[in-house]
């Protein structure tokens, strides 16, 4: 009986552990990649700034990275602003060291921010290097395909340049919609990562439609 009992217990407490692990590990919450032969320029002569932009849930441990780096040879700085689109809040900012590349299709994915605490929003994530002479080539690489789930989707990629891009302030450009699929994935800890499947499509459509009408209208 003892015995039965024992392993009645142990059952348990693999359970429980298991469903811990399961709420407390990171998961896959978006990502555009991997990286392709086909990319966007970052500063550069045209002042140009690029941005992704996503709807997720709630997630603690959140790092966000892009498939950003150099083609000129030389490592470069790459300044970074997270930015709820709603509330125009800037969550946080950065500036991080990419390395250089002999092919775009060898980017890998760059840490941009890590350690996240993040509210259920529409986010904003815009890269610029300020060096925007000629002899600078960032860029960012455009993914093969996107990966939603239940607790994130990828709306779309946008970019400013020229008069449109704001250099001291990148992330209050007056940004153009783009359909490109810029490289980047987030990852984070999404509490009962059930609780936000269960708004089902219907509820993220509602609200993907509510913040496409108020972009039309901005």
């Amino acid at each position: 009986m003892r015995t039965v009992f024992g392993k009645f217990v142990l059952s348990c407490a693999m359970i429980a552990t298991a469903c811990v692990s399961a709420i407390s590990s990171a998961s896959l919450i978006v990502e555009n990649g991997p990286a392709t032969s086909l990319s966007f320029r970052i500063g550069g002569p045209n002042s140009q700034a690029e941005a992704v932009e996503w709807l997720q849930a709630t997630s603690s441990d959140t790092k966000i990275s892009a498939l950003i780096g150099s083609v000129d040879g030389n490592p470069r700085s790459v300044d970074a602003y997270l930015v709820k689109i709603i509330s125009g809040d800037v969550i946080a900012s950065t500036t991080v060291t990419v390395g250089s590349y002999a092919s775009l299709a060898d980017f890998t994915l760059v840490d941009i921010f890590s350690g996240l605490t993040l509210k259920g929003d529409f986010y904003r994530l815009t890269l610029f290097n300020t060096d925007t002479s000629g002899d600078t080539n960032v860029r960012w690489s455009v993914g093969s395909s996107t990966t939603n789930t239940p607790k994130g989707i990828f709306l779309q990629a946008a970019y400013s340049q020229n008069s449109d891009t704001n250099v001291t302030n990148p992330y209050l450009s007056t940004f153009t919609d783009s359909t490109e699929l810029l490289g980047f994935q987030v990852t984070g800890i999404v509490p009962e990562p059930s609780s936000f499947a269960l708004l089902g499509l219907g509820g993220i459509g509602l609200a993907v439609s509510a913040y496409r009408r108020r972009r039309a209208v901005v």
